[in-house]
């Protein structure tokens, strides 16, 4: 019996390990890793565990860090929307990339309370773990969020020290102006799930005014989840703030665009936020 719970034990790791396709370490092995490759970790934060995943870039370091914050889906699915992403950069530029499951998504498990704060404080927990690590480069610290996560994003621009640059992709910048002008129930439903007849919804324009990080822009046309008037106004306060930023709109192109084009334009403005950090005579 005991052989047989083990070795049942063994076929339920290789399983979740095949789906996953990533392996899972503990925080405190990290340092210890050596060259390019992708770890799935759990840290502590709000009172429950949060699952992220690692990618770090080929070399010694110092990497500069990019936090990948993902979209929301329908089936519950996380930061591995996202891994693909954090990969390239560490491929490509040498990124290294910490992509976070935001409470609600993923295996990330946090008590019940203020969605807005326990968001907040899961990355700025993961944001300060990733500094722990040796071959990351705290200084240098770029955000990237898709949808819902760059809301998240654009929140915590004014929160965390030294950030180097920004990429919103989709994202919405006028929670209020939004509830009112989309057309879609679900978008409503996110933005105010207790269907409270005036709720409070965030504005981050007024904090944009205080933004200072390079930050690029990315939206369609045709958004019909996110108007395309989120992204140009935020463009708008980025301009009369004097905040270095630039806008990539796709005229045709709806909530979810081109992967490739996004994947170039991000590695192009990321590289002229910061440079590259591979090492000397490898092609980046």
């Amino acid at each position: 019996m005991m052989n047989f719970r083990l070795g049942l034990s063994v076929l339920v790791a290789l399983f979740l390990f095949a789906c996953n396709g990533v392996p899972a370490v503990p925080f405190k092995q990290l340092n210890s890793l050596e060259g390019q490759l992708t770890t799935r970790i759990f840290y502590r934060s709000a009172g429950g565990n949060v699952e992220a995943y690692v990618a770090r870039p080929r070399g010694d370091g110092p990497f500069p860090l990019v936090i990948l914050l993902h979209g929301h889906s329908l089936i519950g699915r996380g930061a591995e929307q996202v891994l693909s992403t954090a990969e390239a950069l560490a491929r490509e530029i040498c990124f290294a990339g910490l992509a976070i499951s935001l409470p609600g998504y993923g295996s990330t498990e946090i008590p019940q309370g203020s969605i807005e704060e326990t968001t907040r404080q899961v990355v700025k927990d993961g944001l300060a773990m990733a500094k722990q690590l040796s071959w990351v480069d705290g200084g240098h610290v770029m955000f990237y969020g898709v949808s819902r996560g760059a809301i998240v994003a654009a929140a915590m621009l004014n929160e965390v020290e030294g950030v180097s640059g920004a990429v919103l992709y989709s994202g919405a910048y006028d929670l209020d102006m939004l509830y009112r002008e989309t057309s879609s129930v679900w978008v409503r439903k996110l933005i105010n799930p207790n269907g409270d007849a005036n709720p409070r919804l965030l504005n981050l324009l007024g904090e944009a005014s205080r933004w200072r990080a390079p930050t690029l822009i990315l939206h369609g046309g045709q958004d019909k989840l996110i108007p395309v008037n989120q992204a140009l106004l935020l463009r708008d306060r980025l301009k009369t703030v004097g905040t270095p930023h630039r806008l990539v709109l796709y005229p045709e192109q709806g909530h979810f665009l081109p992967r490739a084009s996004i994947r170039e334009q991000t590695v192009n403005f990321l590289k002229e936020t910061t440079a590259p950090a591979c090492p000397s005579g490898s092609s980046s």
